[in-house]
């Protein structure tokens, strides 16, 4: 309640006002002619653009998926097919996963891929945020876990390729510590052990035998024995004879490592190799 008494007469009732036209409150001044336009236009431009984004990636993702369906009824590199296919799919997915990203941003969903690093190697975390790749890898690891179904097996193959690049990247550029990789594999999540593989990749002193082992006879995924199956091949002669007669050993155990598949080729690969 106000304290004032204006408009109170002395014996404390109100006074008579005198009658007036009701006053409106003044109008500030609005925008008009082009100035208006081009408020309303930037306004729009948001959702304008992706509006365009959705269709843009809808109609690359059919072409593609087009000429894909194309090249298996024509002499092209396997290789090359199924990339062509993959990207397609991932083009006419990418809206949908963008609206369930955004939708639970603030939610339980998204993905703390350094914050997972964080937990079994906080000082390795702290170099991929310093070097700018937090956001960007926790992104990638939120498109990767959507990717969901047989049919998508490539795709999500390729996103986690590019994850494990920017950080073998990273690992060029950063000195990690050997410890926390190997606490990274031994106490991390299943993307995780493979984020301490791509570190090996990026710096080969960090590489242990007995992970690559593990990674080798008891992979969590295909992917980490993948890459593991890389390392192997690509760091051979780093590592001891003993190393090469267990590997060796694993790789003729394990039931996964059959020909024509891109293990079962890596594989292949090192039991050609000398030592």
């Amino acid at each position: 309640m106000s304290d004032t008494n204006e408009g109170l007469s002395a014996s404390g009732r109100h006074a008579p006002q005198p009658f007036s036209q009701p006053q409106m409150p003044p109008q500030a001044p609005g925008p008009r002619g082009p100035v208006a336009r081009r408020s309303s236009w930037l306004d729009q431009a948001p959702r304008t653009l992706d509006v365009a984004a959705r269709a843009v990636c809808l109609l690359a993702g059919v072409g593609l998926l087009v000429t894909g369906l194309v090249g298996l009824f024509s002499d092209v590199d396997e290789g090359v097919l199924a990339l062509v296919l993959g990207i397609g799919v991932l083009l006419l997915i990418t809206p949908s996963i963008i609206d369930r990203i955004r939708s639970t941003r603030l939610g339980q969903f998204e993905v703390q891929l350094v914050r997972q690093v964080a937990a079994s190697a906080r000082r390795a975390a702290n170099s991929l945020q310093r070097l700018g790749l937090g956001r960007e890898l926790d992104a990638y690891a939120t498109i990767y876990t959507e990717l969901r179904g047989p049919e998508l097996k490539n795709v999500r193959a390729m996103v986690l390729d590019r994850i494990i690049e920017r950080v073998a990247g990273a690992a060029v550029v950063e000195k990690f510590d050997q410890d926390e990789v190997k606490a990274m594999f031994r106490e991390g999540t299943p993307i995780v052990r493979v984020l301490a593989l791509g570190l090996m990749e990026g710096d080969p002193s960090l590489i242990d035998g007995e992970i690559l082992l593990e990674a080798v006879s008891r992979p969590l995924t295909g992917n980490e024995q993948y890459h593991a199956l890389r390392l192997v091949r690509d760091e051979w002669n780093r590592l001891s004879p003993a190393e090469h007669a267990a590997l060796r050993s694993a790789i003729d155990a394990s039931p996964h490592l059959k020909d024509g598949s891109a293990r079962g080729d890596v594989a292949r690969q090192i039991r050609a190799l000398h030592g």
